[in-house]
């Protein structure tokens, strides 16, 4: 897709990755592109600075090293599928066959691209907040060997159809992305979450679905630390800051995971990198080269809490350096970002890299949003500079607490709008 700094390239890898593949990944983003790689919250991997000369070239590799492959939809996964302690169900082989059957099948031929899957094996490293257009999940506790069955959204807002067996859900998922691809290529799996089209598919799918319960609700799934993995080993999880690296860092990173014995890495949803088959006293070596290249390795590292596109000049529609300014930020507000709400750094309206919504939003060039997206009103003008400099002053209205123990986000919502408005320009906010 065309970007402000080339040509993009995003890749979905299926499976683990090895080393020797994604350091020749890096090299083919230094030869082909401008070397930026990009994490995306879904866990993606995406290539920037390709032309339209480099980008064949770049594909052909893609293909040779097992990544170019189109799934059609495409197929997410439990970034430790099949590895993870307390899966009871190996999905891997389920997950190939889809992939073997779905791809150019005639029922689906003109499903919509952006028509996603997505197969959860049960473990703490989940996708239950990464959205999708139908979602499988195991839960071995409670069903047994079953997987639920929703449709379209994050886990807690999917619309649920039931239980299968794992020996029927090929023809499950086949029957419900057919009824998809038959309104048309635009068509989504949210346009059947209303009753009349539940009843219908929950009929269609009679004798293969059994309509219990949906599985209760599961802590945030969270890829930074240590994961025990069932062979005695573990995966490290690390970031990329703001979900982006040169690709030289990252080749260095990757010898790191080397010389602690890794044999594979993983992009993982929230941005992130899994390091896999790491001895566990390996661990503290490994997060240490990790947070001196750059990496975020803390749960709690600032960081983590605002959200940056690739902005001003990577992207054509963006109106602000958007990655520069989040360093800053970050820097500015960690008092401030004590894990209960999100910053976001938009270089346009469009908000690509945080659609939802978020505590404050400063939309390139210079308009802010209050509790809101991007695409939202905004509630006031802001230079970037002065954004910055109300921070610390916003952190303040939270201190005056008795005890300062009040939540960043308790406090954004107690003060509103106005009144946040208010303290970032050093006026009273008084309740």
């Amino acid at each position: 897709m065309p970007t402000g700094d080339g040509l993009l390239a995003r890749l979905l890898p299926p499976a683990p990755v090895s080393l020797d593949v994604f350091a020749a990944l890096c090299e083919a983003s230094e030869a082909h592109g401008n070397g930026v790689m990009e994490v995306t919250q879904r866990g993606s991997l995406q290539i920037r600075g390709l032309t339209s000369s480099s980008a064949p070239a770049f594909a052909g590799i893609a293909v040779k090293l097992g990544l170019g492959e189109d799934d059609a939809p495409p197929i997410l996964t439990s970034p430790l599928l099949g590895l993870e302690i307390g899966e009871g169900i190996d999905l891997n082989a389920l997950a190939m066959n889809l992939r073997k059957k779905l791809r150019n099948h005639p029922a689906i031929a003109s499903i919509g691209p952006k028509v996603s899957l997505a197969i959860d094996g049960g473990g703490a490293l989940h996708l239950d907040d990464v959205p999708a257009d139908l979602r499988l999940r195991a839960d071995t506790a409670s069903h047994g060997a079953h997987l639920h069955v929703s449709l379209a959204g994050t886990a807690a807002a999917a619309t649920e159809l039931g239980w299968v067996e794992p020996r029927h859900a090929i023809e499950v998922v086949f029957r419900v992305l057919a009824g998809i691809a038959g309104r048309g290529a635009a068509a989504r799996a949210r346009d059947f979450a209303n009753p009349a089209d539940v009843r219908a598919l929950r009929a269609s799918l009679a004798g293969l679905i059994l309509g219990e319960p949906r599985p209760a609700a599961r802590p945030a799934a969270e890829p930074l630390g240590i994961h025990r993995l069932n062979d005695g080993r573990v995966a490290q999880g690390v970031a990329p800051a703001f979900g982006y690296a040169d690709a030289s860092v990252l080749k260095r990173w990757v010898l790191a995971a080397a010389r602690c014995g890794a044999h594979s890495i993983r992009p993982a949803p929230g941005r992130a990198l899994l390091a896999i088959g790491l001895a566990e006293s390996a661990g503290e070596e490994f997060a240490a080269s990790a947070a001196a290249a750059g990496f975020v390795v803390r749960p709690d590292d600032a960081r983590r809490y605002v959200v940056a596109c690739s902005g001003a000049p990577a992207c054509a529609s963006a109106l602000l350096s958007t990655r520069q300014l989040a360093a800053q930020i970050a820097r500015t507000a960690e008092p401030l970002l004590d894990g209960s709400l999100t910053l976001h750094v938009s270089g346009c309206a469009k908000g690509c890299a945080h659609p939802g919504a978020a505590a404050l939003t400063l939309v390139g060039p210079g308009s802010l949003v209050v509790q809101g997206r991007a695409a939202d009103a905004p509630h006031a003008c802001v230079s970037a500079d002065d954004f910055v400099a109300g921070l610390p002053r916003l952190e303040g209205q939270r201190l005056r607490l008795p005890g300062g123990r009040e939540r960043s986000a308790d406090m954004m919502s107690r003060l509103g709008a106005a009144r946040v408005l208010a303290a970032m320009r050093g006026a009273p906010a008084h309740d």
